[in-house]
């Protein structure tokens, strides 16, 4: 992922044009799309029978049951911004079985990655879950609430119900990195509705391999959470 990160780095010294993607709130540049481009032509050298799909519309069919998603830049808006700790590059490789490696790369100098079995890592060194806060009253908890999830069924009462339990709640942009930050212990929990595979899928592994709980639940809309297992069964109950 060092390669998207670079990429969109140096598309930073050219006039960015940050656009509307769906909504007004979801930026996308034309470094997104270059980054995309980086680490794709480095997925696709090594392995040239592997589907990859691309959050920026690369979408190659591939044989067999191997996928790559990518995301070249994770957190646009804050990249957009210039907040250089808001933002990823991230991928992650899935088989039949779910994801089986994953790797997210912050400009600001680090480097998280995972396999299936095999443990997650940041910069080299193993990640091992901390044990979270035992009560939402005291989790610092990660939630997305931008204005096309408030409007799906169930969203908004769930997000109202997180933000009366939970300590704290933040959002810092990019899902791979706050799921990093799970598997890290920097933050204690976090909680999506319909959130994208590139935005899942590699934070899923890591923090499962650093010792944490994920879990899917579909109601109204799919919803993903991660954290300590109490965690994850306290937010998964406040879901309508």
């Amino acid at each position: 992922m060092q390669a998207a990160s670079q990429a969109a780095t140096e598309a930073r010294s050219e006039p960015l044009r940050a656009r509307a993607k769906g909504v007004a709130a979801d930026l996308v540049t034309d470094a997104d799309a270059k980054a995309e481009h980086a680490a794709v032509s480095v997925i696709r050298a090594a392995f040239p029978d592997d589907a990859i799909i691309g959050e920026e519309g690369t979408d190659d069919a591939g044989d067999g049951p191997r996928r790559w998603y990518v995301d070249g830049i994770d957190g646009t808006v804050g990249f957009a911004a210039g907040m250089p700790g808001a933002w990823c590059s991230a991928v992650v490789l899935t088989d039949a079985d779910g994801p089986l490696a994953c790797a997210a790369h912050n400009p600001a100098g680090e480097l998280y990655a995972a396999a299936r079995g095999q443990g997650a890592t940041l910069n080299g060194e193993p990640l091992t879950f901390t044990t979270a806060p035992t009560t939402l009253e005291r989790a610092n908890v990660a939630i997305f609430l931008r204005q096309d999830r408030l409007v799906l069924p169930g969203v908004r009462e769930t997000a109202h119900a997180v933000i009366d339990r939970a300590g704290i709640f933040r959002h810092a942009g990019p899902g791979t990195l706050e799921l990093a930050w799970v598997a890290a212990g920097r933050l204690d929990a976090w909680i999506q509705p319909e959130t994208d595979p590139w935005d899942w899928l590699p934070g899923r592994l890591l923090v499962e391999e650093a010792g944490g709980t994920t879990r899917t639940v579909q109601k109204d809309v799919r919803w993903h959470v991660a954290g300590s297992s109490s965690l994850v069964d306290a937010l998964v109950s406040l879901i309508t």
